[in-house]
């Protein structure tokens, strides 16, 4: 037992010190114990990183070295609590409210600070888990204040992370909807302006601009994230910048910070934290990164991300993958447990000039697909258009773009943007203007999407506007690096 606990303090100490490298996450606490003290740091950096069962165990690792620690106890039911991306759950709350206790119990004679933390913390768990919203609300108060009047580091960020909790994401004007996220905003702003290596700072910072309409003050963000170093416990602050780089139509930057992201992730243990870990985010990060990949020019990179999605969803994305790259034969082809199911192979049965083959593929899509999800939509669309009904088809298209247009937000992109589908109908259709504001429409909403500046392009020259044709061919073209697909052949 003894050797046992000497390998667990030495992989902490070890991560301490990467931790420490990395970031400048420290929260000085009341102990005589250097390894306690790095076990807080720990467990402080990975709750930052949204890894709240392995800053729990980090936490717990610090009373094992320091039982009368008390901000270790507040550290477990900090991290046994909710983040932005996790709600809190009854399990979670009894936990955390047993640590809270023990923590209120050991805060006699503590520094102003740590007690203040502590006693803060133990107000969100007062009550019972039927009361949570009450208390919560409590919380959020009382960090602010403290935050404020203490301006200590850790609290403008823990208040900014409850009040972002209860304030979301949403901008209207210029600034965040609600009080508390513009207060959030303000608290993470500070921080960076004297730590901008924070990497909490950072990682709300790209969190706060999301839905910003202007998203430019998260780029310092993004490029201070992607240049710092985690361990793979921490994967999720080296994903965080793919948002910023997607949202802005920089998808090749988020890929690199998605494939680094899936680097960390693979090299996750086998242990019961990180494997829950790994569950919980490895889909959306995978996901993001397959987004990006499919907006580019290159099947070779889509397909390898179509192989990680694979790994996560149990199912096949190569025939939806072919599809978008032009590769129809091998999108018809595909055969079982294909994402998209039959309308991807319809769409590219249409594309092969297989009109008998797609009308029966349609009869296999029910009426609640055919109203609830884009791809079936963009498929019936183009068979009406094949069938010469061309209100229809806009019809459909219509409602894939409400689809898309409600569910999408963020960093999350459709994976064939319906506008797209929209700006293509109209071009085949000689309605050259109504295609170029198609495709307009598409690159507001996804900035360089390389197929829109394809359609752009011919559809600005054959209105004979040369000189803006020519400059949607140049920014496609050097979007278009790299590429191993016609562009011709890539467009819905």
């Amino acid at each position: 037992m003894q050797v046992e606990r000497f390998f667990v303090i030495l992989a902490g100490v070890i991560l301490a010190a990467v931790v420490a490298a990395a970031t400048s996450v420290h929260l000085p606490v009341s102990t005589n114990s250097a390894d306690a003290q790095a076990a807080i740091d720990r467990g402080l950096f990975l709750y930052y990183a949204y890894n709240g069962d392995d800053a729990a165990h980090a936490f717990a690792q610090a009373a094992a070295l320091d039982s009368h620690l008390a901000m270790a106890y507040w550290g477990v039911a900090l991290a046994d609590g909710p983040d932005l991306n996790t709600p809190i759950a009854s399990d979670r709350f009894d936990r955390a409210a047993e640590m809270v206790r023990r923590a209120v119990a050991l805060s006699g004679g503590l520094p102003a600070r740590e007690a203040s933390f502590i006693a803060i913390l133990a107000r969100r768990y007062r009550g019972s888990f039927a009361a949570w919203a009450r208390d919560d609300a409590a919380y959020r108060e009382a960090m602010l204040q403290f935050a404020r009047e203490s301006q200590d580091e850790n609290a403008e960020l823990l208040a900014a992370e409850a009040l972002l909790e209860g304030g979301g994401l949403t901008w209207q004007a210029g600034a965040p909807v609600s009080e508390a996220s513009r207060d959030a905003l303000q608290l993470v702003m500070t921080v960076l302006r004297d730590d901008p290596a924070n990497p909490m700072a950072n990682h709300l910072c790209v969190h706060l601009y999301d839905l910003a309409p202007d998203r430019t003050p998260a780029l310092p963000c993004a490029q201070r994230l992607d240049a710092a170093a985690f361990p793979a416990q921490a994967e999720h602050l080296a994903h965080m910048p793919a948002h910023y780089w997607i949202e802005t139509g920089n998808y090749s930057a988020a890929l690199a910070s998605s494939d680094r992201a899936y680097a960390l992730i693979a090299q996750l243990d086998d242990g019961p934290s990180q494997l829950q870990h790994a569950r919980r985010y490895a889909k959306h990060d995978i996901a993001v990164g397959y987004s990006a990949a499919m907006m580019l020019g290159s099947y070779a990179v889509a397909r390898l991300w179509s192989q990680r999605m694979a790994t996560v969803f149990d199912e096949s994305f190569d025939a939806l993958t072919a599809l978008r790259f032009g590769r129809f034969s091998t999108a018809y082809a595909a055969e079982g447990g294909q994402f998209g199911g039959p309308s991807v192979r319809g769409l590219a049965a249409l594309h092969l000039g297989h009109t008998s083959a797609a009308h029966a593929i349609a009869k296999q899509i029910d009426a609640g697909n055919s109203t609830g999800g884009y791809l079936p939509q963009l498929f019936l669309a183009r068979l009406a258009e094949t069938d010469g009904k061309l209100d229809e088809s806009k019809r459909w298209i219509a409602r894939a773009l409400h689809n898309q247009r409600t569910d999408f937000s963020g960093e999350l992109i459709p994976l064939i943007p319906a506008a797209e589908a929209l700006g293509g109908l109209h071009l085949r259709r000689g309605d050259n203007a109504a295609a170029a504001a198609a495709f307009a429409d598409a690159l507001a909403t996804y900035p360089n999407d390389t197929r829109a500046l394809y359609g752009l392009s011919a559809a600005l020259a054959a209105q004979g506007q040369l000189a803006q044709a020519a400059a949607a061919r140049a920014h496609f073209e050097m979007e278009w690096k790299g590429a191993d697909t016609s562009a011709s052949d890539a467009l819905p």
